[in-house]
């Protein structure tokens, strides 16, 4: 592999393929930008280079290549394909339909291309890969809120506020992760080469800022602010004085934050308590409830494009995707209790077998559990459950080169003393 067809092919597939991997342009009610069949079409990708991959593999393709084949496999039968079953005897919907609505732990398919290229560019373009797929999310996000480039939803819901978009919030997230991470060690996460501080910072700051004033996503501000805690932890002071040091404009000059169009009312309604006006709480209750009338059973769940999914039983502002464990536990039932720590060991010994080095997944992991009883984990961050693999994945293979660097260095001193 040539310095130039890595920088100058590999490197923009690789932007691209992350673009797509977080739906940075994938269809949903709060992306302005987003293209209709954009996801369907890249899972569809993925499936069809995964397949391809598997049939050309042999005994000595990269084994973390084999054992992500069985964390996508797992992810699948469990998270789609068994709640479009418990649906199927729930409430009759076809299982083609359950497998539709849950299409998005399919995402996790993404692995394949993504290492799959974060082979062919170097440690240093794969970084840069990732904060230029952030960046364009991010500058997509602040075109949007200070009107460069109009909104193209055909229709938007009533409830949506004007200046709020979600364009590729877990990507911005990811990003984040990394450049903390990178800020906090001064070298890389995958080969432990150097790298500024500053400028992982500066983009730190950025992201943060444009989750803060453009996503607005109340826990996905918790999430990055969680995993800096734990990544940080004694350095969390450090980090903190950084923090006030860069919001200092905005307390001695306030009219900056008009001009960002900080929402001060939304910020306001969640010290109030006032979270989505009550719609979460409410179908949580309707879930205990239903649970109750069924005995815990798994109930799966129901696709809109299937006789109008849980509207006809529960009504328009019932969305298993805004509560989090609670949704899992309407799907599963009692076998949340079984199916949960189970998963949970899996991707652990699947981390585990590919490098015992996890100083980059556990502060990511265990950030997302903060967030887990409003955001389902298992469900609908498939994608970034896939890249910290991805990232676990190409820092085993650095460390595999490495031992076989040194390995051969020393049969060579060994056999030139004979």
């Amino acid at each position: 592999m040539s310095s130039f067809s890595s920088r100058f092919f590999f490197l923009p597939l690789l932007v691209l393929a992350i673009v797509l991997h977080f739906s940075v342009f994938g269809e949903s009610p709060h992306n302005p930008y987003g293209l209709k069949g954009i996801n369907e079409a890249y899972l569809a990708i993925c499936l069809a280079f995964t397949l391809l991959l598997v049939l050309s593999s042999t005994e000595e393709a990269p084994r973390e290549f084999r054992i992500l084949i069985y964390y996508c496999v797992y992810s699948i039968f469990v998270f789609t394909f068994l709640p479009a079953v418990f649906a199927k005897y729930t409430y009759g919907q076809p299982i083609a339909y359950g497998l539709i609505e849950e299409r998005r732990v399919m995402f996790s398919l993404g692995f394949a291309p993504l290492l799959f290229l974060g082979k062919r560019v170097t440690p240093l373009q794969f970084e840069r890969g990732l904060l230029y797929a952030a960046l364009i999310a991010a500058f997509l996000s602040w075109c949007f809120k200070f009107g460069v480039i109009p909104d193209m939803r055909t229709e938007v819901r009533s409830d949506d506020r004007p200046d709020r978009s979600t364009i590729g919030p877990l990507l911005l997230c990811i990003a984040y992760f990394y450049c903390i991470q990178v800020w906090s060690k001064g070298a890389s996460p995958i080969d432990g080469g150097k790298r500024s501080k500053n400028f992982f910072l500066l983009v730190a700051a950025i992201l943060l800022l444009t989750l803060v004033f453009a996503t607005q996503t109340r826990q996905l501000i918790v999430l990055c602010l969680a995993f800096t805690l734990f990544c940080l932890r004694a350095k969390a002071i450090l980090w903190a004085a950084s923090l006030s040091i860069l919001l200092s404009p905005f307390y001695f000059y306030p009219s900056l934050l008009e001009v960002l169009g900080f929402n001060a009312d939304f910020y306001d309604s969640t010290l109030e308590g006032d979270i989505d006006e009550g719609v979460r709480p409410i179908t949580i209750n309707t879930i205990f409830s239903h649970l109750h009338v069924v005995n815990w059973l798994p109930s799966g769940s129901l696709s809109l494009l299937w006789q109008d999914g849980f509207v006809p039983y529960f009504g328009e502002h019932f969305f298993l995707s805004d509560v989090g464990i609670f949704g899992t536990l309407f799907r599963f039932g009692f076998l949340t209790f079984l199916i949960l720590p189970v998963t949970l060991f899996v991707y652990h010994r699947i981390a585990k077998t590919i490098a015992s080095d996890m100083s980059f997944i556990y502060p990511a992991v265990l950030a997302m559990f903060v967030i887990w009883p409003l955001n389902g984990l298992m469900e609908y961050a498939q994608s970034m459950f896939a890249m910290l693999f991805v990232i676990h994945s190409l820092k085993a293979r650095h460390l595999r080169r490495q031992e076989y660097i040194h390995e051969r260095r020393a049969y060579s001193q060994l056999q030139g003393s004979y």
